[in-house]
């Protein structure tokens, strides 16, 4: 996987107590993502480190989101979504863990 090719990657299932966590990596495409689970959780910090170190922006989650709804949405209202903040939305609206982003 080239990392060149990732846009963002998002953490999900992250919250107190939890064993393992799942890792969404969306590429620049607006198309593809992987998705990457039951990962332990003593690796998140490390990861978050390595994603800060390369540029790639991450977010996290209590639940996974659905992606394909997602990146529908940014496809077909890719202007829209910039002026709306771009990926600022996973940070501010957890209510969206399962649909897409209302922008």
């Amino acid at each position: 996987m080239d990392v060149n090719e990732i846009e963002a990657v998002h953490f999900e299932r992250v919250h107190f107590g939890i064993k393992n966590f799942d890792l969404a990596i969306i590429f620049k495409d607006f198309i593809t993502f992987k998705r990457i689970n039951s990962i332990p959780i003593e690796y998140i910090e490390e990861l978050k480190s390595y994603f800060d170190e390369i540029g790639v922006i991450y977010s996290e989650s209590l639940a996974p989101f659905n992606w394909n709804a997602i990146l529908t949405e940014i496809r077909e209202n890719f202007d829209s979504w910039l002026e709306d903040g771009a990926w600022k939305f996973l940070q501010e609206d957890v209510s969206l863990v399962s649909g897409a982003f209302s922008g």
